[in-house]
């Protein structure tokens, strides 16, 4: 039995006893004396800086001990290992929203939590360059943007639901004159605090002013090796140079600094050098974000990839990711499909997994990927717009509320969130594709192309050679 079979084994009994019954029955309530989830003022009172609980949390968090760390001991993590990753808030958050996942909607392929892991938020609508592909046709202020006292309440409602993470994103946040202020205010409540950002604002003195707010995570918009690709891309000229400079001031603080790179016909065979780039300038990472032909992007429909050139392009991640030193990932779900048929072929050693939680090798891991299930859209992540309108990803503009006007946990429950994470009601060829627990296909795709958040994702050649060898089919 591998290590992942003895701990959903170990899992499932827990589930089924008595005890594990009560725990989890517990773990979803709020408790009015403690002010706070019951399971999270347990996890804080064990492993935080909560020094007191009321007597049902201090019992709770007995349970709870024996359940997380039996839990890790049979992941293979270490107690030391356990214990530091605990001693951050955002960690705790997380643990939280998994458990919570678990007790309402069982161990489930692919897993639900009971709050997004990580929330995106497009805090304005303002920016500095004039990008083809911008989902957010950015450029002047969104219409009803929150002002700072709005969006303060953003955060705290975010913070009481229990979200881990939350990422500030555009637009361009940094043109926000309150950005350091909400930033701020994001990493005091616990939250792990990143920004999406086209890097050009981003001096010395910027990058040390976001370090000293709380933000741990950069992520740098730079689409190509040289300047002209980039800059025909992004539609302003030197906006290279600064966007490359932003990722040299962030990589020499102490946040982490990664490379967005948006893949495009006219910029993916610059991959690697962007991938020797990021090394050369210290940046901790690489994103290659999939092309969404949503927002302005509708009317760039030809820098799309062919499913071949995106094929092509998961590979050279894949083998970047299990033989490179930095982090490697992409948002396009197929990247798990692709590492996984490279290892069955033998023309890989490991099995390489990336999203925006993890990147780097998972063999050991590898029935887990079905758990974590490829696309997180409306599951582990949801996006925010500038006037408080929630979706389930910030490249599908279906608006299920408002996070300041509903009830956060009742938007979490919407059908379109349900659309996007149910698997097994797919259509086309990602509904019988073999690998739909741990690709799915990008839903933000599915949606701008095929007009259908269930449809299927249309660039994948997975997804052309199921259909070109069903009946009937071309």
């Amino acid at each position: 039995m591998t290590r992942i079979a003895r701990f959903i084994s170990f899992l499932n009994r827990f589930l089924e006893s008595k005890p594990g019954k009560k725990i989890m029955e517990a773990a979803v309530k709020r408790c009015d004396k403690c002010g706070d989830y019951r399971i999270k003022v347990a996890l804080d009172y064990l492993y935080g800086d909560r020094e007191e609980a009321c007597r049902g949390c201090r019992l709770l968090a007995k349970s709870i001990k024996v359940m997380v760390e039996k839990g890790a001991k049979r992941l293979g993590v270490e107690e030391e290992k356990l214990r530091e990753c605990l001693a951050l808030d955002s960690y705790r958050r997380g643990v939280t929203v998994t458990i919570q996942g678990i007790a309402k909607y069982g161990v489930r392929k692919p897993f639900v939590p009971s709050a997004p892991y990580l929330v995106v938020w497009d805090v304005t609508g303002l920016c500095n360059l004039r990008c083809k592909h911008c989902y957010s046709n950015a450029g002047k202020p969104a219409p009803g943007e929150l002002d700072t006292e709005d969006a303060l309440r953003v955060i705290e409602r975010l913070s009481e639901w229990c979200v881990p993470g939350l990422a500030f994103s555009g637009g361009e946040p940094l043109m926000r004159d309150d950005f350091f202020e909400l930033a701020e205010a994001s990493s005091d409540e616990g939250m792990f605090t990143a920004l999406a950002t086209n890097g050009t604002l981003i001096d010395r003195e910027t990058a040390e002013r976001l370090e000293a707010a709380g933000v741990e995570y950069v992520e740098i918009s730079v689409d190509g090796a040289r300047p002209e690709t980039h800059d025909g891309f992004r539609g302003v000229e030197g906006a290279w140079e600064k966007a490359v400079e932003g990722v040299r001031n962030c990589a020499e603080t102490d946040m982490m600094t990664v490379i967005a790179f948006t893949v495009h016909k006219g910029n993916y065979r610059e991959l690697p050098e962007v991938l020797d780039m990021a090394e050369e300038l210290g940046a901790d990472g690489v994103a290659v974000f999939n092309f969404i032909p949503t927002g302005k992007g509708r009317f760039a429909r030809e820098l799309d990839l062919t499913p071949e050139q995106r094929e092509e392009v998961l590979k050279i991640l894949v083998e970047a990711a299990l033989e490179r030193d930095i982090m490697v990932y992409s948002t396009a779900p197929q990247m798990a499909r692709v590492s996984l048929q490279l290892m069955e072929r033998g023309e890989t050693e490991g099995v390489a997994y990336g999203t925006h939680f993890y990147a780097g090798d998972v063999s050991g891991f590898a029935s887990l990927i079905e758990f974590m299930g490829g696309c997180g859209a409306g599951r582990f992540l949801m996006a925010i717009e500038p006037d408080g309108s929630v979706q389930p990803c910030v490249f599908m503009p279906v608006k299920v509320g408002n996070v300041l006007e509903d009830d956060l946990e009742e938007l979490w429950e919407n059908e379109v969130m349900w659309a996007c994470r149910d698997r097994d009601a797919l259509r086309g060829p990602c509904g019988a594709c073999e690998f739909r627990y741990v690709c799915g296909g990008c839903r933000a795709r599915a949606y701008a192309i095929e007009g259908d958040v269930r449809g299927s994702d249309p660039g994948c050649l997975h997804a052309v050679e199921l259909t070109s060898s069903s009946p009937g089919g071309r």
